[in-house]
């Protein structure tokens, strides 16, 4: 996974998660992962406007921890994700529902 992610956000059903709904726990989830709160303002405009921009030191396979979360958050709620790095085959895609992968392409390891 690379240093700098772009991701951009689906819901196949037409849903929509609504992240002002669990910013509290996502605060306490990025300080016991010890990161830093742009990655919350990342996942906050992904699932508000649909595409976010993401820089992790050390890669981002914690992204997926976070989007776990966030589908447990709202289970009822399917979304999918796509995201590429700054290599050219640095390209992943990942669907959620009720705190689970289902679906999975692509690299997601450090």
């Amino acid at each position: 996974m690379s240093y700098y992610t772009f991701a951009n956000l689906q819901y196949p059903d037409g849903g929509a998660i609504d992240p002002s709904e669990f910013s509290e726990g996502l605060v306490i989830l990025l300080n016991e992962h010890g990161l830093h709160r742009d990655v919350g303002k990342g996942l906050i405009d992904l699932f508000t406007q649909g595409e976010a921009f993401f820089t992790f030191y050390g890669g981002c396979a914690a992204l997926e921890t976070f989007l776990l979360w966030v589908s447990k958050q709202r289970p009822e709620v399917p979304f999918g994700v796509q995201g590429r790095g700054e290599d050219l085959r640095d390209v992943w895609v990942r669907e959620f529902l009720g705190g689970s992968v289902t679906y999975e392409q692509g690299p997601f390891t450090e």
